[in-house]
């Protein structure tokens, strides 16, 4: 056997303690961390966004505030028109909620009521990857007793995949425990930040990274390079986590120097509130900067085939906090804005430039998927190759819990959708949708609660 087919036969570097750290999946034509496949497998994630849009901001399609999608258009779907019929205790960020990715509604606010779309997919792929899924994001919501608020990725009934909101907590899912830190029988959280800092999980592989590396190795040069900037890629992402989760103790600098927290809310119905022990309120500069960091690692976990389906969570259900922006500001986005788009004409600019902000998060998820410089094992990107449903809890009328006319988009999806704006006329319901992605896919069985369910939407090549 050569140094290539060894290579391609490995897909990790083995350390002390169990650590091992993935390689990416398809390194080059040289070689790859398994053998190559004649078609890509399945990968599916769903990404959830708070707070809904309104018909007239998404009338035009890929302007206004939808303009950061709009160089993804070739790859993206987008359906309008659909209802949710999802029931349960609350209001509709509550029912919507609960039906995104799910079909179902609930009668009590800690389960959704069935499987999600990704864990049905990953049952029926029969994936086999280290992680079965994966989900992510942040949330400033103040309803933590409901949980289909916060978590979109469920096995079945009362059992969730956890999303995780602590970026050093993602890097340990995804590259594991780190080695062994100065602790006592009771450390102090500051200084356990502050050791990790200063170790890294990549010691614990250090040994088996120099023979992948060196000249005795037998790989090409170019096999060396790319592992060992793979490596870099990692210990740049592993400072970060550890760095951001340093600025939210407060120790260390804010996420971006020039970014400053908006005054104290006037009228506080958010959990986030003023300063706490001298720490800021988590707004959306926090979130820019929890977010790049997420997105990098979720991605990087998809290049390195550690995990292909999972959910990102881009806030959660009635997110409420403060904003401000160039065109105003509002003590609670939620209920002093959102709430207020249909009676308060000079709040909509406020409002517009959330969902506009929103949508940007979106779009950097997408291009991070859609690098051309990370090729899959059909010379495609991951974004081509992954089936991305983007969906949020609310309809038409924001302003009063609207369930009618959902925006929903499906992006990359091995071109199995056709690209475009689809308004769906006659009533037709989230559960047609979910029903037709999965039978796209290959799963036949039916989604969701089947008394919403008529047909398959017409936007399948």
């Amino acid at each position: 056997m050569n140094s290539r087919d060894h290579f391609a036969r490995r897909n990790v570097l083995r350390g002390a303690a169990g650590t091992t750290i993935a390689l990416p999946f398809l390194l080059s034509r040289e070689g790859s961390t398994r053998a190559q496949v004649a078609a890509p497998p399945e990968r599916m994630v769903t990404v959830y966004f708070p707070q809904g849009i309104p018909a007239s901001a998404r009338a035009n399609g890929y302007t206004g505030v939808l303009a950061p999608l709009a160089p993804f258009q070739s790859k993206l779907t987008m359906i309008r028109g659909l209802n949710c019929n999802a029931d349960t205790p609350n209001n509709g960020h509550s029912h919507g909620s609960a039906a995104f990715a799910c079909g179902f509604g609930t009668p009590v606010l800690s389960t959704k009521g069935g499987p999600s779309l990704d864990w049905v997919v990953h049952e029926a792929a029969k994936a086999n990857t280290p992680l079965p899924t994966l989900s992510a994001g942040f949330s400033a919501g103040d309803n933590s007793d409901e949980a289909v608020r916060y978590h979109h990725s469920w096995r079945g009934k009362n059992q969730p995949n956890l999303a995780i909101l602590d970026t050093l907590k993602l890097f340990q899912a995804i590259f594991g425990e780190t080695p062994p830190m100065p602790a006592g029988s009771t450390p102090d959280p500051v200084a356990v930040l502050k050791a990790r800092q200063r170790v890294s999980v990549l010691d614990a592989v250090l040994a088996d990274y120099q023979r992948v590396v060196s000249d005795s190795s037998g790989y090409s040069p170019s096999i060396r390079s790319l592992v060992s900037n793979h490596m870099d890629t990692v210990r740049e992402l592993e400072k970060r986590a550890v760095a951001f989760q340093m600025s939210l103790s407060g120790q260390g600098p804010g996420p971006m120097a020039g970014c400053k927290p908006p005054a104290q809310p006037v009228k506080m119905d958010s959990i986030l509130g003023p300063p706490v022990n001298g720490l800021a309120p988590k707004t959306t500069p926090y979130f820019d900067a929890m977010w790049s960091i997420i997105t990098d690692l979720y991605v990087l976990a998809m290049r390195c085939d550690l995990v292909r389906f999972g959910n990102l969570l881009c806030g959660s259900g009635g997110d409420s906090y403060p904003y401000t922006c160039p065109a105003g500001s509002t003590p609670n986005i939620h209920g002093e804005g959102f709430h207020r788009w249909l009676s308060n004409p000079d709040i909509r600019p406020v409002v517009n430039d959330h969902m506009t902000w929103t949508m940007n998060c979106i779009a950097r998820f997408l291009a991070k998927l859609d690098d051309p410089t990370h090729k899959d094992v059909d010379g495609g990107t991951l974004l081509d190759n992954t089936t991305v449903v983007i969906g949020t809890e609310l309809g038409d009328d924001v302003a009063n819990h609207g369930m009618t006319d959902m925006p929903f988009w499906i992006a990359g999806a091995r071109k199995r959708f056709k690209a475009g704006d689809f308004a769906i006329p006659g009533g037709r319901s989230d559960v047609d949708l979910y029903n037709t992605i999965l039978r796209a896919t290959g799963v036949a069985t039916m989604f969701g609660d089947p008394k919403f369910f008529k047909d398959v939407l017409p936007i399948t090549t």
